[in-house]
């Protein structure tokens, strides 16, 4: 019981953390990348891709990520075969396994209607603290 009480404390009062290259959260959230990566594309398919991963943070269920996908030497994925893009998503742990929930990745400077249109589309719960710099202060109400 006393246990459980210890537990339960420090789960209120865990911090935002980036897990470390090679750990099994980091790998289960770059393959929930790869897979909302490939769902649009089916050309990335036959590409074992993997992130350069600018920005990931966890805190509980929820993470925020950002990074593009690159061959799995380091190398750029040519640009007929992948978006040149750097994508900025924020996913959650549902059941155990991490899914992207909402898709933050633009090319351009976001409006402020579609500023709102993000805040009032993600969950009330959704961490701020797990967002880059940009985006945490863009969605700050």
């Amino acid at each position: 019981m006393a246990v459980m009480m210890l537990l339960s404390a420090s789960a209120l009062y865990a911090k935002p953390y980036t897990p470390a290259p090679g750990s099994t959260e980091r790998k289960a959230i770059c393959d929930a990348m790869r897979a909302h990566v490939r769902k649009d594309n089916p050309k990335l398919l036959k590409i074992p891709m993997v992130f350069q991963v600018r920005f990931l943070r966890m805190d509980g269920d929820y993470a925020g990520f950002e990074g593009f996908p690159v061959n799995k030497d380091g190398s750029n994925i040519p640009v007929d075969i992948s978006m040149d893009i750097v994508y900025t998503t924020c996913l959650k742990r549902i059941k155990g396994a991490w899914s992207v929930v909402m898709d933050l990745s633009c090319s351009d400077v976001p409006s402020d209607k579609d500023v709102r249109n993000i805040r009032n589309r993600l969950a009330a719960d959704f961490p701020a603290s797990v967002l880059p710099d940009y985006w945490r202060k863009r969605l700050r109400p």
